[in-house]
């Protein structure tokens, strides 16, 4: 359930107006806020929940009622800043136009909204997520210029990294980019060259792990070295789908292909989750397709909490018009925010996992 006035969450939650107004304000509960002059708070039950659950980590305390834990004393946006191992993530299937940029920089938003530091890496040389949040070109200053300076020296040091990083400073978020650019599929293949070439991107992202809870890898849609430096450089893989026959073909071989390097490299990962993008329910061959997904995810050996399914909304084309992620489409909050509720699901289920 969305809500967007005060007395809904105030009944929500048993407090007084005032009390709910300043947990807004503090982003002590997550929201959206629109206007200038005058605030409107748009926040949802799932994230009221979430709020709820951080804050009984946080005080180390098992609360009778919401109304206990959101009447703490001392509650700020801090409460979300809980040290946790970083986790790198691939986004992937190799066949093309099934939302895995669209997935990688929601994602990575929605992240950065419910607290956490997020870099967005691009392994595609169309440069797509590079340019999601902003239409510009990163010729002669992105992630190939990493792996021109590594093929000279063998090596690469963080500054260096940290020089190709660009940000990207919202309203609701914060997302750091290492981008892509044409040329790199290009310099991908002399990196072959290189010894063991798929270890390359996992050394450059290690030089700057500490900095981030989660690094998301957006990856083209062919298999390769940018695929297996990726998922070498990765603690768990994403796929992305559309509930369609060619999709989920493209989900079986790369699986395939997943398995395949794994045995070959003796990587340790797991496959984290399937995103299916534009699902109606409505369409017969989506949800026969959509029946297929579910027993693939069952084969994988994963539970609901890792299945995110986005149905069809003109939102995310809206919101990419204005190279804005979902989360910070302000001209329509409340489908916004229902549209996310699927990647709250999955991010909060990735934040508390390991607490």
């Amino acid at each position: 359930m969305i809500y967007n006035t005060l007395k809904d969450i105030s009944a929500q939650l048993g407090i007084n107006e005032k009390k709910v107004s300043d947990l807004l304000t503090s982003k002590v509960i997550p929201n959206i806020s629109t206007g200038s002059v005058r605030k409107y708070y748009y926040t949802s039950s799932y994230l009221l929940d979430y709020a709820y659950k951080i804050i009984e980590y946080n005080k180390q305390t098992k609360y009778e009622s919401t109304k206990e834990a959101f009447l703490e004393k001392d509650l700020d946006a801090s409460i979300y800043n809980i040290p946790t191992k970083c986790q790198v993530i691939t986004v992937t299937n190799q066949k093309g136009g099934v939302g895995k940029t669209t997935s990688s920089a929601n994602i990575a938003a929605t992240l950065s909204f419910l607290g956490k530091r997020v870099l967005l890496v691009d392994m595609d040389s169309q440069a797509q997520s590079s340019r999601y949040f902003k239409k510009v070109s990163f010729a002669g200053i992105s992630i190939l210029n990493l792996f021109e300076n590594y093929r000279k020296n063998n090596s690469i040091s963080k500054e260096d990294v940290k020089t190709y990083i660009h940000s990207y400073n919202l309203e609701e978020c914060n997302i750091d980019v290492l981008p892509s650019e044409l040329k790199l599929a290009k310099m991908l293949e002399l990196m072959r060259m290189n010894s063991m070439p798929h270890l390359i991107l996992d050394q450059i992202i290690e030089k700057i792990k500490d900095d981030y809870d989660f690094i998301i890898i957006d990856t083209p849609p062919y298999s390769g070295l940018s695929l297996e430096m990726s998922i070498f450089a990765s603690d768990k893989i994403l796929l992305a789908t559309e509930a369609e026959e060619f999709s989920i073909e493209g989900l079986e071989v790369t699986i395939e292909e997943i398995n395949d390097f794994i045995r070959a490299t003796g990587k340790k990962l797991d496959i984290d989750g399937i995103i299916v993008n534009s699902f109606v329910k409505t369409r017969t061959a989506h949800d026969e397709a959509y029946d297929r997904i579910l027993n693939m995810l069952i084969d994988l050996d994963l539970e609901d909490n890792n299945l995110i399914t986005n149905k069809e909304s003109t939102i995310v084309s809206k919101s990419q018009s204005v190279q804005l992620p979902i989360i910070e489409y302000k001209l329509e909050p409340k489908q916004a925010l229902m549209m996310c509720e699927e990647y709250f699901k999955y991010c909060t289920h990735l934040i508390m996992k390991d607490l």
